[in-house]
C-alpha cells in the first residue's frame, strides 16, 4: 500500500465519522424542507469527494458504494426522494459498507446487495417530483431558460411547503457589488432560501444589478429596511401552481446550525499529552491554592501573583495548541489527494512547494477549507498550468509550479494558492459577462476578476471556453462567507494566478506590540513594523512620511501622537501609487512586545476595516488587535491623502 493510499484511509474514515453524524440529524429533520436539502447537499458532497479520491487510489469498493450512494442522494437533494425509514437505513448501511471497505483494503468483499439497493432508489428518484411547465412558463423567460434542473426543483420543493416564490432585483454601487451581494444574499437567506442569481441588466458607471430567484413565505418591511441600505432592491412575487404529489413536511425551517456557522470538528489527542496536561492542571491548582494563601498574609509576596499568571498562561498556550493542525500537514494531504494524481493523469510535470510549514490552523477552519483547497488545487493544475509542450514553446520550463503557502497575519490565516501558468484572459471573461448584459467596458481588471465568484458567472461552459478559471468559485466565496474571510484573485497573462483565502481565527498566539495613544491600548502585529524608536533619533526610517496613528483610527481625535513611532515598510512586491516606500507611524507611547492571545470578531468581522480581533493583555486588559497595513491602504492611499 502506498503512502497516498494510506493517507486516502485515514482521509475517508474521518468523512465517514461525519457522515454518520449528518445521517443522524437527517433522520431527525427528514420532515422540515430546508433543512432537509441542507443536509442532503452537506451528504452529497461528502460523498463526492470520497468517490473522486477512492477512484484515483484504486479503492474500487468504495468507488461503487459512493457512485450509487451519490445518484441517490442527487434525488435526495432534489426533492425527488422521499426519504423513508427505508431509505434512511439503507443509507447507514451504504456507510457501514464504506467503512468495511475501508477497514479491509486487501480483501475483496461482496457489498452487490447494497449496491444493488442504491442503484434501486436512483433509479426510482429519476421518475418522481416531475416539474409541470406551469413553473417554467410561469417565469421570464430569460430567467426560466437560465435555471439548472436542480434550481428548478429547488423551487418546485420550496412552494409546496407553503413557500411563495419571488423575484429580488438589486443594483449596488459598483466598488462594493461583491461585498454588498454578499450582504443581501446573507440578509434573505434569514428569512427564506435564496434559489438562483443572475445578472438583472447592463452595467453603468456608478451600478451593477442582479435578478434573485427567492423563496419566502413572505419579504418583510425590516428586510426591505435593512436591505436598501445596501441597495436599491424592489421585488414582484411569481404565481405558481404546480400539480399536487403526496409529499409529508410542513416547510418549516430549522437551521440547527452552530450561530457562526463553522461547523464542530473532533480533534485525536495522544493519551501521553492528555496525561501530561490532567498532570499540569493539577500542579497548577495546588501552585494557586499556595499563593492564595500567601496572598492572605499580612505582607503578601507579589512575585508569586507574577509568577501564576505566567503558568496559567502557558498552560492556556497549550490547550489553545490542541485545536491546532499544521498547515503543512493540510497542504501535504491536499497535494496527496488531488495534486500528483491529477498531474499524472493529465500528462503534466509539476512541482509542488509548501510555505508556511509553522503556521497552525484550528481545525474546524482547516475542515472548513479543505473542498475549496482541494478545488483551488486542481483547477490549477488542470486549467492553470500548461503541457510540457505548451510551457516550451512560450520559453518557460516544462515542469510547472504551485505553491500553497500559509501565514498568520495579526490573527487572519492567509491561505495561497499560486501557480505560474497561463493566467486568467481577463478580456475573455469581461466578453463572457457581455453575454450575461454586464458590459465589460464599465468594469476594471480587478472588477471583472471579482465577477467569477458570483453566481451565474462561474459555470463550467462559459468560464471554461475563456481560461480555464472559474469553475465552481462560488463553492469557495461560500466558505468565506461562512468562516467571515474573503477571496482575492490576481493574475497576469502568461505568468501565472493567485487565489488567496484570507480567514480570520477564532484564536491565535501573535507578538504584538502594545501601543497607546490618547490614553487608549492597541495591539499591532510586530512582525508588521521594525523595531520602534524615539522620534528624535535618527534610525532606520527617519526619511518616511511620518502619520499619527490617531490619524489612521479615528480622525475625529484633536492633536497628534508622536511621543515615539514605529517603522513599516510596504513589502517588496506591492507598489504605492505614491511612490512611498512606507511610513512612521506615531505613537504616545510603545508599553511592550509581547505573545499575545487574539481573539477573532466573528464571522461579520471584515466589516470592520483595519481591526483583527481583541485580545487580552497580562494585566486583563481587553485591547483591539490592529491591522496596520490595511489601515494604511484604506486610509492614506485609496483617499490619497
Amino acid at each position: 500500500m502506498t503512502d497516498e493510499q494510506r493517507l486516502f484511509i485515514g482521509d475517508a474514515q474521518e468523512i465517514v465519522e461525519k457522515l454518520e453524524i449528518d445521517l443522524e440529524q437527517l433522520r431527525a429533520a427528514r420532515l422540515e424542507g430546508r433543512r432537509r436539502r441542507q443536509l442532503a447537499a452537506q451528504i452529497f458532497r461528502r460523498v463526492h469527494t470520497l468517490k473522486g479520491s477512492a477512484a484515483a487510489l484504486g479503492f474500487n469498493a468504495v468507488k461503487d458504494i459512493a457512485h450509487q450512494f451519490e445518484a441517490v442522494l442527487d434525488g435526495a437533494r432534489l426533492g425527488r426522494l422521499e426519504l423513508t425509514d427505508d431509505v434512511l437505513d439503507t443509507f447507514d448501511e451504504a456507510v457501514a459498507a464504506v467503512e468495511t471497505a475501508l477497514q479491509t483494503p486487501e480483501q475483496t468483499l461482496d457489498h452487490q446487495q447494497i449496491i444493488q439497493r442504491l442503484a434501486s432508489y436512483a433509479e426510482s428518484s429519476k421518475s418522481q417530483g416531475v416539474i409541470r411547465s406551469g413553473l417554467r412558463s410561469a417565469l421570464p423567460e430569460d430567467i426560466a431558460a437560465s435555471l439548472s434542473e436542480y434550481d428548478l426543483q429547488h423551487a418546485r420543493e420550496a412552494i409546496r411547503e407553503g413557500a411563495k416564490l419571488f423575484i429580488v432585483s438589486a443594483e449596488f454601487g459598483i466598488d462594493a457589488f461583491d461585498r454588498d451581494f454578499r450582504e443581501l444574499t446573507k440578509l434573505l437567506g434569514q428569512a427564506g432560501e435564496v434559489i438562483a442569481t443572475m445578472p438583472g441588466g447592463p452595467a453603468t458607471d456608478s451600478g451593477i444589478s442582479f435578478r434573485i430567484l427567492y423563496a419566502a413565505d413572505f419579504i418583510s418591511s425590516e428586510v426591505l429596511r435593512l436591505g436598501a441600505s445596501l441597495s436599491q432592491v424592489y421585488y414582484h412575487e411569481i404565481k405558481v401552481e404546480l400539480a399536487p404529489t403526496a409529499r409529508a413536511g410542513d416547510g418549516t425551517p430549522n437551521p440547527a446550525v452552530p450561530a457562526d456557522g463553522i461547523e464542530r470538528s473532533t480533534i485525536r489527542v495522544d493519551l501521553p499529552l492528555l496525561d501530561d496536561l490532567i498532570a499540569n492542571a493539577g500542579e497548577l491548582f495546588r501552585h494557586t491554592a499556595t499563593v492564595i494563601s500567601n496572598a492572605l498574609s499580612p505582607a503578601p509576596p507579589e512575585i508569586p501573583l507574577t509568577d501564576l499568571r505566567t503558568r496559567f498562561v502557558a498552560f492556556e498556550e497549550r490547550l489553545i495548541r490542541l485545536r491546532l493542525v499544521s498547515a503543512s500537514q493540510a497542504f501535504q494531504r491536499a497535494v496527496a489527494r488531488a495534486g500528483r494524481i491529477a498531474a499524472r493523469n493529465l500528462g503534466k510535470q509539476i512541482e509542488f512547494r509548501i510555505e508556511g510549514t509553522e503556521v497552525g490552523i484550528e481545525k474546524s477552519l482547516a475542515d472548513l477549507i479543505s473542498d475549496p483547497l482541494l478545488h483551488l488545487l486542481r483547477n490549477a493544475i488542470i486549467h492553470g498550468i500548461e503541457t510540457p509542450e505548451e510551457r516550451l514553446s512560450a520559453g518557460k520550463k516544462s515542469v510547472g509550479r504551485i505553491t500553497l503557502a500559509a501565514a498568520n497575519q495579526s490573527g487572519r490565516i492567509h491561505i495561497t494558492v499560486r501557480d505560474d501558468g497561463r493566467g486568467i484572459d481577463v478580456e475573455r471573461v469581461a466578453a463572457t459577462a457581455a453575454e450575461q448584459g454586464i458590459s465589460g467596458k464599465t468594469l476594471s481588471e480587478d472588477q471583472c476578476l471579482r465577477l467569477i465568484f458570483r453566481p451565474g458567472f462561474s459555470t463550467s461552459r462559459e468560464i471554461s471556453d475563456i481560461a480555464g478559471r472559474g469553475i465552481g468559485l462560488d463553492v469557495v466565496d461560500r466558505a468565506m462567507d461562512i468562516a467571515g474571510g474573503e477571496v482575492r484573485v490576481a493574475t497576469q497573462r502568461g505568468k501565472g494566478t493567485t487565489f488567496a483565502m484570507i480567514v480570520p481565527a477564532t484564536l491565535s498566539l501573535v507578538n504584538c506590540l502594545i501601543v497607546r495613544c490618547h490614553d487608549r491600548l492597541y495591539a499591532i502585529d510586530a512582525g508588521h513594523v521594525h523595531l520602534p524608536a524615539t522620534a528624535g533619533d535618527a534610525s532606520d526610517g527617519q526619511n518616511l512620511p511620518l502619520v499619527p496613528l490617531n490619524r489612521l483610527i479615528d480622525q475625529s481625535i484633536e492633536g497628534d501622537s508622536a511621543g515615539q513611532f514605529l517603522v513599516w515598510r510596504r513589502p517588496a512586491e506591492s507598489k504605492s501609487a505614491a511612490g512611498v516606500s512606507g511610513y512612521r507611524i506615531g505613537v504616545d507611547e510603545i508599553v511592550a512586545v509581547q505573545e499575545t492571545l487574539v481573539r477573532g470578531l466573528g464571522r461579520h468581522a471584515y466589516r470592520w476595516l483595519g481591526i483583527c480581533g481583541a485580545a487580552e493583555l497580562f494585566d486583563g486588559t481587553v485591547t483591539l488587535v490592529l491591522d496596520l497595513p490595511e489601515l494604511i491602504r484604506t486610509t492614506l492611499e485609496t483617499t490619497g491623502s
